[in-house]
């Protein structure tokens, strides 16, 4: 039996009848005559159906499936069922909504690159990190100094290898305390007050070295200070094991009086 349905509403056998015997006028036997459905499909009702007869498959045209689709029970259970599911494209079955792989689009799906150390270093490449909330931007804080920079003391060795020490206008303490000037703090060969002192003269614009407080040697260029030496550019100073360069910023071509001088005669 190849069971179809006619643009009426009425069933009948394909293999029979070439075109619907119910709208022929009697003109083609009734024998094996199904009923009709008289019912809008639209209604959510039960269509009874001689399913013992009905052992082939049948056909049923393109629109009777959407007058299905648009009732709102039908609706509401194929939303449901594709909810939770969905269909391989090689047709092989369903698979759980959750196993699906959804592609973001937007920002967060560029092309960016990630720095080898990004993951633990995100400054290494100078990649910074989201805020899932935007916070308000404060303006950073003006960092004012008593003194103008000098000069610089610059560690060549040591546990302060490579650090800079700012030098400022007067005497300057070099020592393990953290209140000095040069604090030497890991550096155990280093007294703990007052090691040495280097001083800035302004009025002169000359830089000074001398021995401290401390009963601790102080030596310039390798050679032991007993009272206050000249110091020169690139001069060493060495202190407990710590060897000290000495780098000035002050003289002839720079010094803070003639910029000050400038700043009162344009604010007069």
């Amino acid at each position: 039996m190849n069971l179809c349905r006619c643009e009426q509403g009425h069933f009948y056998d394909k293999e029979k009848y070439i075109s619907c015997p119910h709208c022929a006028g009697g003109n083609v036997s009734d024998e094996g005559r199904t009923e009709a459905f008289t019912e809008d499909l639209a209604d959510d009702h039960t269509i009874p159906l001689e399913t013992n007869e009905m052992k082939d498959d049948f056909t049923i045209p393109l629109a009777e499936q959407n007058a299905f689709m648009a009732s709102s029970k039908s609706a509401e259970i194929f939303q449901g069922f594709a909810s939770n599911t969905r269909t391989e494209p090689s047709g092989g079955g369903f698979l759980p909504a959750d196993d699906i792989r959804v592609q973001v689009s937007g920002e967060d799906s560029d092309d960016h690159t990630v720095g080898f150390f990004d993951d633990l270093f995100p400054g290494v490449s100078g990649a910074v990190e989201k805020p899932s909330v935007k916070q308000p931007v404060s303006k950073p804080p003006v960092n004012k100094v008593d003194t103008p920079c000098v000069g610089w003391m610059i560690a060549l060795g040591g546990e302060h290898i490579g650090t800079d020490f700012r030098l400022k206008v007067g005497k300057n303490f070099i020592g393990r305390s953290p209140q000095m000037d040069v604090a030497l703090t890991e550096d155990k060969s280093v007294s703990r007050e007052s090691h040495a002192i280097v001083i800035y003269e302004p009025k002169a614009h000359i830089y000074l070295v001398q021995p401290g407080e401390s009963s601790s040697l102080v030596y310039r260029n390798n050679e032991v200070l007993l009272t206050p030496v000249k110091l020169e550019a690139y001069d060493t100073i060495t202190v407990g094991d710590v060897d000290l360069l000495f780098m000035p910023l002050c003289g002839k071509r720079f010094n803070w009086e003639d910029i000050l001088k400038k700043i009162k005669d344009k604010n007069r």
